[in-house]
């Protein structure tokens, strides 16, 4: 049985700012933050003024919301 494993692309964001998030989702600013307060994406405060958005959450919440024909 050979298991195989994904490797991470090194070169991949981890971190994507709010403004990259809403392009991404083709969504709000303000849609970006309630969707981080209902927890459906992950908010990460980089300073005091600056925010990013996991590239993990994203990825989930579009495979949780794929639909499938």
């Amino acid at each position: 049985m050979t298991i195989v494993t994904k490797v991470p692309d090194m070169n991949a964001p981890i971190l994507y700012r709010i403004n990259v998030a809403e392009a991404k989702l083709g969504v709000s600013r303000a849609t970006i933050y309630r969707l981080a307060k209902e927890g459906t994406l992950e908010l990460v405060k980089i300073g005091k003024r600056s925010s990013g958005i996991t590239a993990a959450s994203i990825a989930a919440m579009i495979e949780k919301n794929k639909v499938i024909r």
